[in-house]
């Protein structure tokens, strides 16, 4: 391959390649999120598995993003947290309540058992727990891809 002494940085693409690993983690787990969710609530088999593997990488991308161990698009500006942004503080409150009820419903099931009725912990988890967590998500998401694809940051527009 040619060295032309540019850098990474320097190719759009490529460095956008590395920012992707965040939003497929985020996909995978929105994928497994409404795949065991919606088994629990109908009572198919096997279910605990997928919303193990959902937990385990919500955790993991939370982590990673929030300690800046994956990489993420920084664009021109201050780089703070957008603490006076509705968008924002509506994905923390929302995700947060979202993984952790999720953990609460995956450690229910693990020390008392799957196969109790559960009706109303079935119910909760679709109803509340999905589309809470969904919503907090899909901002996340958004602000991510537009953030590589227009260079703007959704949190700046929506200030309080």
């Amino acid at each position: 391959m040619l060295d032309t002494g540019r850098s990474l940085s320097s190719y759009p693409f490529q460095a956008n390649m590395a920012v992707l690993i965040n939003i497929i983690l985020a996909v995978a787990t929105l994928y497994l999120y409404v795949l065991a969710s919606g088994r629990f609530y109908r009572r198919q088999e096997p279910f605990l598995g997928y919303l193990g593997a959902a937990v385990v990488l919500d955790i993991a991308t939370a982590l990673l993003a929030s300690f800046k161990i994956t990489p993420t698009t920084t664009l021109a500006g201050p780089h703070v947290v957008p603490w006076r942004s509705v968008l924002f503080l509506t994905h923390i409150a929302t995700a947060t309540l979202g993984m952790f009820g999720f953990i609460a419903v995956f450690l229910i099931l693990l020390i008392r058992g799957k196969d109790r009725p559960y009706v109303w912990l079935r119910r909760f988890q679709y109803r509340i727990l999905l589309p809470a967590w969904a919503i907090g998500e899909v901002i996340a998401l958004t602000n991510s891809i537009l953030k590589i694809v227009l260079k703007i940051r959704i949190y700046d527009y929506f200030r309080f």
